[in-house]
């Protein structure tokens, strides 16, 4: 059945024509983002929060940084003054909390340096590169698609989770390229640079915390061995930065915060965590333990998948990085931009993935969810892509590669 509908996908949705359809939804994007911009009050939009989502966050930490002041980073009263400072004192009583490990703050020193605009104007241009560098590390692995990058820069802007951290100040890029160098290093069998990669994805732990299991269960030693000398040396840094009660009020923030953090952002989040939170809202005790049952279960699969003698490393990718994100207790949607990662060799090698591709591209926007009764909801985007998991473990299971993918094998 999901083939048929994936041949009836290729033929009424080309290449060709999918990136028509994506450059009218760029251009919706860009009519939104100026409408916002322009019926705003700089540095507020015309929601009346900042121009930047979330980067106010990211760069008043690095101010209070650049102050000698690290230790206060994770001070909600130090970070405030700074934040109003920043606003002009527009919104009375504002507060978005800097929650990223100390040593990640280093990234926004030199976008701190200037205002709030002009930074988040740079940083902005910073993901941007960031963006190109790890489309063009996926495309050098998949020689079929050189030919038609132009369609797939397209068809990557036009996906909801990228526009969506660019316009929140967002990270989302920046795993991405993480992401394109670790797969980049797996191909390539560059366990060292694999280690590094995965570590230096430690400034959003929970987006990278399944790559260690990859490294053991492919008894990558060296992989694993640079990982923990990596994590160890960010770890001193941070120390460094912040000091002792820095570190201790950084896990107090994470603790204390979260979960009021997931409440507010609940309705665009896009995991299994919030899939059992929106299903079952009033048995949280029940919601959490499906939740890491299944993620339990997911992680048992992808350490079976890596352990095998004979493995498809693209489709051992492809499942890689849906269990990443669907294992995540927080992931905001446009953390799903990692899943471009993925899409590059999925596509092509798991035609039956085509028709969920096009769902989560409608579902994302819309944050799509069917209302079941009194604020019980399924979120319609996670159950297409458990399907997406069940799609990929079935082609893993056939081995169902052409010739030419043989090269990718593992023995």
């Amino acid at each position: 059945m999901l083939k048929r509908l994936a041949g009836r996908v290729d033929r009424l949705l080309t290449f060709k024509r999918a990136s028509v359809y994506a450059l009218l939804l760029i251009a919706l994007y860009a009519v939104a983002s100026v409408q916002v911009l322009l019926a705003g009050n700089p540095p507020l939009n015309s929601a009346g929060v900042p121009i930047g989502g979330d980067y106010i966050a990211f760069h008043s930490a690095a101010r209070l940084l650049l102050s000698g002041r690290g230790a206060d980073i994770y001070d909600q009263a130090a970070l405030a003054a700074v934040q109003d400072q920043l606003l002009g004192g527009r919104i009375a009583n504002f507060y978005d909390a800097y929650r990223n490990p100390p040593f990640y703050v280093l990234l926004y020193v030199p976008f701190a340096a200037l205002d709030l605009l002009p930074g988040y104007v740079l940083f902005t241009v910073f993901s941007l590169g960031c963006l190109a560098l790890a489309l063009w590390l996926l495309v050098a692995e998949m020689p079929a698609l050189r030919s038609r990058w132009p369609g797939l820069v397209i068809l990557v802007l036009a996906f909801p989770p990228v526009y969506f951290g660019l316009i929140d100040g967002e990270n989302a890029t920046l795993a991405l390229l993480l992401y394109a160098l670790l797969y980049r290093s797996l191909v390539r069998g560059e366990d060292r640079a694999a280690g590094v990669w995965a570590a230096l994805g430690l400034f959003k732990p929970q987006l990278f915390v399944v790559f260690p299991l990859v490294f053991l269960a492919r008894r990558q030693w060296r992989a694993l061995a640079a990982y923990i000398v990596t994590a160890f040396a960010l770890a001193v840094v941070s120390l460094l930065l912040v000091g002792p009660e820095g570190m201790q009020a950084w896990l107090r923030i994470l603790f204390d915060q979260e979960s009021g953090n997931a409440s507010v952002n609940a309705w665009r989040m896009a995991s299994l965590k919030s899939f059992f939170d929106s299903l079952l809202p009033r048995q949280m005790w029940l919601a959490m333990g499906l939740y890491l049952m299944t993620t339990l279960l997911l992680l048992s699969c992808l350490v079976h998948v890596w352990s095998s003698r004979r493995l498809n490393l693209h489709l051992a990718w492809t499942f890689t990085v849906l269990t990443a994100v669907l294992i995540d207790p927080h992931l905001v949607d446009y953390d799903l931009t990692v899943l471009v990662a993925a899409a590059v060799s999925a596509l092509l090698l798991i035609p039956e993935l085509r028709p969920m591709a096009v769902g989560v591209f409608a579902l994302l926007p819309l944050r799509a969810a069917v209302a079941l009764g009194d604020s019980v909801s399924i979120q319609l985007s996670v159950l297409v892509l458990l399907g997406c998991i069940g799609v990929t473990l079935r082609a893993i299971r056939r081995k169902s590669v052409s010739n030419q993918e043989q090269s990718a094998y593992i023995r």
